[in-house]
């Protein structure tokens, strides 16, 4: 690829507010970070926007995103929508019409959403699991069964050779 005609990747940005649109950061250490149609690898902040955009690991107070995608994201309070998040770990989470796979948070609230495995103290709205926290535990036992068998059954193999 022709190197003029690429965008230009910035490595490190501090300062108090970050408006990014278009091109990608590697890190972002700021008050407010507002991302349109852009990408981070990291970005840290008390306020994150993002419109059509994606980082890889968020951690702030404040997460607002539309139509974006995240891998991981820590935050007080985080509000998305028509967005991908991988891990979530909030205060409170609201979020219509996103998919997660993994939420924990004290309180959710989501609308059209689904997530693999939720663990909350209180949600509100309806919601698609997969695993819910009484699901998760059993699933956590059948693989600790499983795992303890397949090495019980092993040692018993390696004895008789």
């Amino acid at each position: 690829m022709d190197e003029s005609l690429a965008k230009p990747k910035q490595d490190d940005v501090e300062a108090d507010i970050v408006n990014l649109s278009g091109g990608a950061i590697e890190h972002v250490e700021a008050e407010m970070v507002r991302i349109t149609q852009g990408g981070a690898r990291e970005i840290t902040a008390n306020e994150v926007g993002m419109r059509q955009g994606g980082a890889i690991s968020v951690q702030a107070q404040v997460f607002d995103a539309k139509q974006s995608a995240a891998l991981a994201v820590r935050a007080d309070h985080v509000s998305v929508q028509e967005s991908a998040l991988g891990l979530v770990i909030a205060d409170h989470v609201h979020s219509r019409r996103s998919r997660h796979l993994v939420t924990i948070a004290d309180q959710v609230e989501l609308a059209d959403s689904s997530t693999v495995l939720l663990l909350a103290r209180e949600v509100h709205g309806p919601v698609e699991t997969v695993l819910d926290t009484r699901g998760a535990m059993l699933a956590g036992l059948v693989a600790g069964i499983a795992v303890g068998l397949v090495l019980f059954v092993g040692q018993l193999v390696s004895r008789r050779r």
